[in-house]
């Protein structure tokens, strides 16, 4: 029980005080679900009249709660009885205060829910001249008192470099095995002798501080060195898949500008079109040379690019300072690697993973167990982790899967598994944890735009595991914020768009003003910093703790690759012989889903979607080519008019069905 008193004001006076409870209600849900359309059961429980509430942020809060008057006033109609309620109030009093329960569903707590009310009807009663009922957040002390500690996350990082941090790193253990793979091990004396010798070749080169460097290296200790060496002299590194068309390698050589590029020998002709000049890559054998001095520590300056998957079809470089790194790995609990841990190299220098897999290791004196580049399969990847005795990994979450189903015994070694990049399914992490005691898994979320990890949560007791897994709070050095449209803040337990801030976030998009300054900003009034919006949407559940509910747009994430589908449509579209198209994915978790498109072709011609697939290819990265396609006379719709997605995926067959049998229309 507890009394809630709508304050004495000029409104409350000239409208009667259950209207402006019943608007604060209204408001209140609205700023927890998102919606702005709310039908409100009000009366006897049994048979409650429903009033429509609208939700208008630029009207003034008087003339909002004027307008819920006038619809409590004339409403009629009733509710099923029977209609369960997510949420029910009742109140009880006379003139100004009233007293009554709450009964919330889920993990919302009804007291926090109360208290955010109560917050909302002073708010709107006490409302200024002037103000919009944007400004009305319906957030108590107590709410706002949750998102303070959620981000009391400060810590004080060193002022230095990830190169400079390694050098002391060989300072404290320099005969510990720093780094390993299948033909050599160096310790990490050993391989600052390398990284030394690889920076005076690029010097020689003419690279120095503020370049770019294209590291095209299999995963193996030359990648490695070539990485270090590329800090060492003040450069920022960057990987590149040469596998993919060479349009789009062209696309990341235009925004990325190397001075040089570190390649195996069997690529160089790849990058010979581009023009690039070319550095030798480490081999076992070399002899020390002049020691190239490193540069002064400065953790502003670029550490390397990070080239998204392309959403688009045209990646962005997201450029992320030594200080993001630093912030990453310093200290930080989720990790937990040190001397004597083994730690599993395995994502490509391309994918973002690597930056915690390089620096996690390295940077506090653990060894770097180097996954072969031909190993690719689940058991392959399992035989390593025993073979090598790793003890700490991280696996995307697709990844995760397949080798807990196929080699789920190569786990047990491992104390520490981290995974993420999509959906953590939580059957596949309640099973590791039980067959493994003493395992804890961490579900590693973040964009690469926030170097990395945003947040983390961790679990090693199977029996906590009865849903899906959180995405956890904020770590060290990072503060998360859930706005709305309009970039306002929400209370805990309201569903918005999730904000990164702190010393994680990129400088911005290489070479791309506009991408930057739409995706990088200061874009809200309630939030005096510069964020980063990830168009995630999720919600600050009971414990504090964030949840993801999916995107705030079109675009899908499979096998870690991020992928716009109005991008793929617009490509199809500007192909000749095609009147319309449609993008869509089966259903499924990353590792099954599967691109399927739709087209209607201009009747007569020739073109089928074997012609249509192997021009996609030429345009855009392999991933975001459809495996499965369908020739229609229209795009099928369903009863509420939308486009069927389900009627697509059920008659799509792989292209080459098409090419043997002749065009099909649905």
């Amino acid at each position: 029980m507890r009394e809630i008193a709508v304050p004495r004001s000029e409104l409350s006076l000239s409208v009667s005080p259950p209207a402006v409870l019943l608007a604060a209600f209204g408001l209140t849900l609205a700023r927890l679900t998102g919606v702005s359309t709310l039908l409100v059961g009000v009366g006897d429980p049994d048979n409650p009249v429903p009033i429509r509430i609208e939700i208008d942020d630029d009207l003034a809060p008087e003339a909002f709660v004027r307008a819920v008057a006038d619809s409590l006033a004339r409403s009629v109609g009733t509710i099923d009885a029977e209609h369960r309620f997510n949420i029910a109030v009742r109140l009880d009093g006379t003139g100004q205060s009233f007293s009554g329960y709450v009964d919330c569903a889920d993990d919302l707590p009804a007291d926090r829910f109360v208290l955010d009310y109560a917050a909302a009807v002073a708010q709107l009663a006490e409302a200024a001249s002037g103000v919009t009922l944007a400004d009305v957040r319906c957030i108590s002390a107590t709410s706002r008192q949750v998102l303070d500690d959620i981000n009391d996350t400060s810590r004080v990082f060193p002022e230095s470099s990830v190169d400079c941090l390694f050098r002391d790193m060989v300072a404290r253990w320099p005969a510990a095995v720093a780094v390993r793979d299948a033909q050599s091990a160096l310790t990490y004396a050993e391989l600052a002798v390398a990284v030394a010798e690889q920076a005076g070749l690029l010097r020689a080169a003419g690279v120095g501080e503020g370049d770019t460097v294209l590291i095209g290296v299999p995963r193996s200790v030359a990648e490695v060195v070539a990485v270090l060496g590329t800090l060492w002299v003040g450069a920022a590194y960057f990987g590149v898949d040469l596998t993919q068309p060479a349009a789009h390698t062209a696309r990341i050589l235009a925004k990325a500008c190397p001075a040089a590029a570190i390649v195996a020998d069997d690529a160089a002709g790849q990058l010979a079109p581009f023009g690039v000049l070319l550095v030798n890559a480490w081999q076992r054998g070399w002899q020390a040379g002049e020691v190239a001095p490193p540069v002064a520590p400065d953790p502003d300056r670029l550490a390397y690019i990070a080239f998204t998957s392309g959403s688009t079809g045209h990646p962005k470089g997201v450029a992320i300072p030594h200080r993001g790194v630093i912030r990453l790995v310093h200290n930080s609990e989720y990790l937990a690697l040190g001397p004597g841990e083994r730690s599993l190299r395995l994502a490509s220098l391309a994918f973002d993973a690597s930056t915690l897999e390089l620096w996690g290791t390295l940077l506090t004196g653990a060894t770097l167990e180097i996954c072969p580049p031909e190993a690719l399969f689940p058991n392959e990847i399992g035989a390593l982790l025993v073979g090598r005795q790793v003890t700490v990994a991280f696996l995307t979450a697709g990844l995760f899967g397949l080798v807990q189903e196929f080699a789920g015994e190569s786990l047990a070694g491992l104390r520490h598994l981290m995974t993420g990049g999509d959906v953590v399914p939580d059957e596949h992490v309640r099973k590791a944890l039980v067959r493994n005691p003493g395992l804890v898994i961490t579900n590693c979320y973040g964009p690469t735009e926030n170097t990395v990890v945003t947040t983390s949560y961790s679990v090693g007791d199977p029996a906590s595991v009865n849903g899906p897994v959180p995405i956890g709070s904020p770590v060290p050095g990072t503060r998360i914020y859930v706005l709305d449209k309009r970039g306002r803040l929400l209370t805990p337990g309201a569903v918005g768009e999730l904000y990164a801030a702190g010393d994680g976030l990129a400088s911005g998009y290489v070479n791309d003003k506009a991408e930057t300054d739409r995706a990088f900003g200061f874009f809200s009034p309630d939030v005096p910093e510069r964020l980063y919006r990830t168009g995630d949407l999720v919600r600050i559940d009971g414990s504090g703790r964030l949840r993801f509910l999916g995107r705030a747009d079109d675009q899908v994430k499979i096998r870690g690759f991020r992928i716009e589908l109005h991008a793929i449509s617009k490509a199809l579209r500007a192909q000749d012989g095609v009147e319309e198209s449609f993008v869509t994915v089966t259903d499924g978790d990353s590792v099954d889903k599967r691109l399927v498109a739709a087209v209607r072709l201009t009747p007569g011609t020739a073109i089928t979607p074997v012609d249509l697939r192997d021009r996609l290819r030429d345009e855009l990265p392999s991933y975001m080519v459809p495996a499965l396609w369908a020739v229609v006379d229209q795009l099928p719709i369903t009863t509420t008019g939308k486009i069927d997605r389900r009627r697509i995926a059920a008659i799509a067959r792989p292209a080459g069905a098409f090419a043997k049998q002749g065009q099909q229309a649905a």
